[in-house]
């Protein structure tokens, strides 16, 4: 039916051309682009260059398949040009820098406590820090009438005892509070247990106070351990740490 109008356009423009221009009717789009294209058609099936033959719906689709696949492979080699030689190395695990800051390979020495200015080593300025003794009880202070920790039934308290003291000819105001001190103590090296944070005076992570020159200053950290005596403690060892600093001793 197309077909049947499109000729009948063209035959009628054929008559129209042989007559006088001035007679010649408006031809709408529509009309022009479909005479334009059936002319490119017949031309190019009467060109003895030109093959021509009708594709199958199959041929199309293999077509467009192998053009996709094509497009697929160009991306896949740009991406690959794209990634740098770091980001192809397989991450198998935190690196040794990192390792040694989150203090996994590195195991610190472990120090004779008498040897040990605990202040330099926290990095606590115009202070220092030495270890005194331990001892263990069922309460402390235990010749006090103010304030006193006691321990849990069954329970008992770890004291360890420091001398505290200004490294300078003048009195030292002393804030310990400030420098984030945590410790803990191994006992036998098996049982570890955190100091309790308390509200003792002289307790060594909150200690604030004013040191006069040429004296010392009793300042303890306390743990609730289970129930033992001195005498059952064949092995002691302190880790404390500070926002500047850490060491590891050996009190026992």
């Amino acid at each position: 039916m197309k077909k049947g109008k499109i000729l009948g356009i063209l035959a009628a423009s054929a008559v129209l051309l042989t007559g006088c221009v001035d007679s010649m009717p408006e031809l709408t789009a529509e009309q022009s682009d479909m005479i334009a294209e059936y002319a490119a058609a017949l031309l190019l099936k009467y060109s003895p260059n030109y093959d021509y033959k009708i594709v199958s719906d199959e041929e199309v689709a293999a077509a467009r398949a192998a053009e996709q696949e094509q497009a697929e492979e160009e991306t896949q080699t740009e991406n690959a040009e794209d990634i740098s030689p770091a980001e192809n190395v397989p991450q198998t695990g935190m690196s040794e820098e990192g390792e040694k800051e989150n203090g996994q390979t590195e195991t610190g020495e472990i120090l004779p406590a008498d040897e040990v200015d605990f202040a330099a080593e926290l990095g606590i300025d115009d202070l220092v820090l030495w270890y005194q003794s331990f001892e263990i009880c069922d309460s402390y202070p235990q010749d006090s009438s103010g304030f006193r920790l006691d321990a849990a039934e069954g329970k008992k308290l770890l004291v360890v005892h420091f001398d505290l003291e200004g490294n300078t000819e003048e009195d030292v105001d002393c804030d310990l509070f400030d420098s984030n001190l945590t410790l803990r103590m191994t006992i036998n090296d098996t049982d570890s247990v955190t100091a309790l944070s308390t509200l003792l005076a002289n307790d060594l992570a909150t200690y604030i106070d004013t040191i006069p020159a040429g004296e010392t200053a009793d300042v303890v950290a306390v743990a609730e351990i289970d129930d033992m005596t001195e005498e059952d403690v064949s092995a002691l060892t302190l880790h404390i740490s500070s926002d500047k600093g850490s060491c590891t001793a050996k009190l026992k």
